[in-house]
């Protein structure tokens, strides 16, 4: 899993774990407050019991008082002059409760739950009672049944009840108050106890993933900046290297975008484009930096870069990046390496770096060979089109090269003393130090790019040089030509010195009408019994320097 996965899938997780701490703590809080809403209800329930006891207690202790202090005539008119309701109903209502005495023949005015409740204590003559809701608040309504005792039965105002029938109803009702009204100071403790619990819970977890997000970025760009200190020393190793992935990331990105893919996307790749080359880290210099098309054996070995690459890029975060490095020089036809995918089996970003890759390679000048014109480039990707590259790819490529800004005067000419001693193992010749023939090659083909004007150039030729050999054995002849290439270089400083063909050496005049005076090397072959033969040749101002042209001057001697 790519680390960008991993963070979201880390922030997913943080936001699921947020979700369910929410949904836990929320629950906790109605479970408490459930059970702290049924305790003030049952404290109701028991309150309100006890009033109704009491109620009934006092109505029958009152009645059994007066029933045995009243002469027959005066029970007989007990209801007209005895205010026992009223009085009930005064200390009901100091309790926070309507109390109400009722005859068991009477009609009550009550709400349909209400009387269903009072049909059921007549029927058992048990306690009933119901909680219901009215204008938003919750309310209690109690029944307590009023069964004919002894007492009541011998006044002859109860004399058509038995003892144990049902009289009338003693009906209480009251608000049940809410859990912040009962207890406020238990309610706010619990809503900030409940709330700071959650908190705590919430800034645990983001912190958690925050850790968690910020080791994974830290990780991530350790690893990144590793990978571009890569770069950073190939860029050391090669200039060309470096500035050509940072051209080919940005075409890519210019065609990525053509194709309305997202900004992340194109970011991906221009990370890919920037990273295509850097397995060429392993290539050999003199492979890398060789000034002359490649052999089989030493193209075989350039083509490892592209495995190396992935290698190099197969761990986190650059997984994906792998994917599309490794692919970036197959073909559309199935020709390309490393594994010969074809069309639609190519990845589609490898294809992209290919034509990016590809363009940018021919309009820049390389050791080899010129660059390209921006036309010439292009006609030969319409040119490879359906066969190297995607056809899709190339259309749209083509709107953008045509109006994008190539590089000026890029090449692979050494910039400093350290990229010359690289350029020394294919331009050096390895007995005198001096320049080889390739070097020749090199300048002539790049004369401009060096800013270099050769106005004369003279061709030493030491006769009978194998018979010195014989004679004196390889290493005295090694010395003899290692001591002549020093002392042209003493008559000549500023020249550029060429050994060619063994015992043969080019000598090319930078310094306009500089005199030619080869007295010293005369001397020297008389030393050792050989003889210089000499061969003159000058160039026009605007004449144009090529190895054919010199070839067919030193003919023409």
């Amino acid at each position: 899993m790519s680390v960008s996965k991993r963070i979201k899938y880390f922030k997913q997780l943080a936001i699921l774990l947020t979700i369910f701490w929410t949904l836990l703590t929320t629950c906790f809080v109605i479970y408490q407050f459930y059970n702290e809403e049924k305790h003030i209800e049952e404290s109701s329930l028991e309150k309100i019991k006890g009033v109704a006891e009491q109620s009934v207690a006092f109505i029958y202790w009152a009645y059994e008082q007066k029933a045995n202090a009243l002469n027959d005539e005066q029970k007989y008119t007990i209801r007209s002059n005895f205010s026992l309701k009223e009085l009930l109903a005064v200390l009901a209502k100091h309790n926070d409760m309507e109390l109400d005495i009722s005859s068991s023949t009477k009609t009550l005015n009550l709400s349909p739950s209400a009387l269903d409740t009072v049909l059921k204590v007549k029927e058992r003559k048990e306690d009933g009672y119901i909680v219901f809701e009215k204008t938003g608040e919750k309310h209690l309504f109690y029944v307590k049944p009023m069964l004919a005792s002894s007492a009541c039965i011998s006044c002859h105002v109860h004399h058509e009840y038995t003892v144990g029938s049902l009289m009338g109803y003693t009906t209480l009702q009251m608000k049940v108050p809410t859990f912040k009204e009962a207890n406020p100071q238990t309610f706010y403790f619990l809503i900030v106890t409940y709330l700071g619990t959650w908190l705590l819970g919430l800034f645990a977890i983001w912190w958690i993933h925050a850790r968690g997000r910020d080791y994974l970025n830290e990780k991530t760009k350790m690893y990144e900046e590793s990978m571009y200190a890569l770069v950073d020393m190939m860029e050391k190793r090669d200039s060309y290297t470096a500035g050509h992935s940072q051209r080919v990331a940005e075409y890519a990105k210019m065609i990525v975008l053509a194709m309305d893919y997202s900004s992340d996307e194109a970011d991906f790749i221009y990370k890919a484009g920037m990273l295509h080359d850097i397995g060429k880290i392993e290539i050999p210099d003199a492979i890398l930096l060789k000034p002359d098309k490649l052999t089989e054996v030493e193209y075989s070995l350039i083509k490892r870069h592209v495995t190396a690459s992935y290698e190099l890029l197969s761990r986190e975060p650059f997984t994906l990046l792998a994917e599309v490095v490794l692919s970036h020089h197959e073909r559309y036809d199935g020709g390309g390496y490393p594994h010969g995918l074809k069309a639609e089996q190519i990845p589609f970003f490898s294809q992209i770096i290919a034509v990016a890759d590809a363009f940018d390679a021919m309009t820049t000048n390389r050791a080899y060979r010129k660059s390209l014109s921006r036309e010439a480039a292009l006609a030969v990707l319409n040119e490879e089109r359906g066969r190297q590259f995607h056809p899709l790819i190339v259309d749209v490529a083509q709107e953008i090269f045509i109006k994008a800004i190539l590089p000026e005067n890029t090449t692979q000419m050494p910039k400093d003393l350290l990229e010359e001693m690289r350029f020394s193992y294919s331009f050096r010749d390895q007995l005198t130090g001096f320049y080889n023939v390739n070097y020749l090659k090199f300048i002539f083909n790049h004369a401009q790019d060096y800013q270099l004007k050769v106005f004369q150039m003279d061709h030493l030729n030491c006769t009978d040089f194998a018979v010195y050999n014989k004679k004196h054995g390889w290493k005295k002849g090694d010395e003899l030509l290692c001591l002549i290439a020093k002392t042209i270089s003493t008559i000549y400083p500023d020249a550029i010195i060429v050994r060619v063909h063994s015992d043969n050496f080019l000598v090319l005049h930078v310094n306009e009408n500089e005199p030619i005076d080869y007295a010293k090397i005369d001397r020297l072959m008389r030393e050792h019994d050989l003889v210089m033969q000499y061969q003159h040749v000058t160039f026009g101002i605007d004449e144009a320097l090529s190895v054919e042209t010199l070839e067919d001057k030193l003919l023409h001697l």
